[in-house]
C-alpha cells in the first residue's frame, strides 16, 4: 500500500512538471504576433498550471496521500524536487532551455528542499478533523486567492501587449474564483462532517475503550 502511494506522489509530480512545461511551448506565430488570441490562451493557461497555488499544492496532496507525518515530510521534499527536475530536465532534452537554467533557477530548489516539507505535514493535518484540519484545508484555496493581488495580476502595465494583459487578469479571476469556490466547499464539508453523528464503529470503539479504562 505504501508503494501505491508513493507512486501517486511520484505521477502528481511528474504531471506538474510536463503541463507545465507543454504550457510554455510558444509557435512562431504568436512569438510574430499572428496568433495573438491563442497567445492569450496559452499564457492563461501557462500562468495557471504554474502558479504558487498549484505548487505549493502538490507538496500537501503528497503529504495527503502518504498520511504518516515523518512520509509526508519526505514525500512534499521529494515531490517538489522531483516536479522541478522534470520540468527542468525535459525542458533542456527538447532545447527549450539550456544547461544554465539549472543554476539560474536554484532559488526553486531550495525553497523546494526548505518548504516542501511542512507542506507535506499540512497535508496530513488536512486529513484529520477539527480546526486544525479545517484550517489545513483552506491553505491551498487562500493561496489562490491570494495570490493574483500578492503578484498584481490586475494591474499589468498599459504598455504590455494586450495577450499579456488579458492572460494576467484572466489567470487572477481564474485563481480568485477558485478559491473562494474551493473553501466554500471545504467550510460547507467540514460543517456536514460536524452535524453527521458518529458512526456505528467509532461508538463501538470508544465503548470498548471506556470499558478497558475502568478498573
Amino acid at each position: 500500500m505504501a508503494k501505491r502511494w508513493w507512486g501517486l506522489v511520484v505521477a502528481a509530480a511528474v504531471t506538474v512538471a510536463l503541463v507545465s512545461l507543454v504550457s510554455n511551448i510558444t509557435s512562431e506565430s504568436q512569438l510574430s504576433a499572428q496568433a495573438d488570441t491563442l497567445l492569450a490562451v496559452r499564457s492563461t493557461v501557462s500562468k495557471l498550471v504554474n502558479s504558487g497555488a498549484v505548487w505549493a499544492g502538490l507538496p500537501i496532496l503528497s503529504g495527503w496521500l502518504v498520511r504518516r507525518p515523518l512520509q509526508a515530510f519526505a514525500a512534499g521534499i521529494v515531490a517538489g524536487l522531483t516536479a522541478l527536475s522534470v520540468h527542468y530536465g525535459v525542458g533542456q532534452l527538447f532545447g527549450m532551455f539550456d544547461a544554465t537554467v539549472w543554476a539560474a533557477n536554484r532559488v526553486w530548489f531550495a525553497m523546494a528542499l526548505v518548504a516542501g516539507g511542512p507542506l507535506g505535514l499540512v497535508g496530513v493535518v488536512a486529513r484529520g478533523g477539527g480546526l486544525w484540519g479545517l484550517v489545513a484545508r483552506l491553505v491551498v484555496p487562500a493561496g489562490a486567492m491570494i495570490e493574483p493581488f500578492f503578484l498584481g495580476m490586475f494591474a499589468v502595465p498599459a504598455i504590455m501587449p494586450w495577450p499579456t494583459r488579458v492572460a494576467s487578469v484572466a489567470a487572477g479571476v481564474i485563481l480568485v474564483l477558485a478559491g473562494v469556490v474551493g473553501a466554500a466547499v471545504v467550510i460547507c464539508r467540514w460543517r456536514e462532517q460536524r452535524r453527521r453523528p458518529p458512526s456505528l464503529v467509532r461508538v463501538l470503539r470508544t465503548s470498548e475503550y471506556a470499558k478497558r479504562a475502568r478498573p
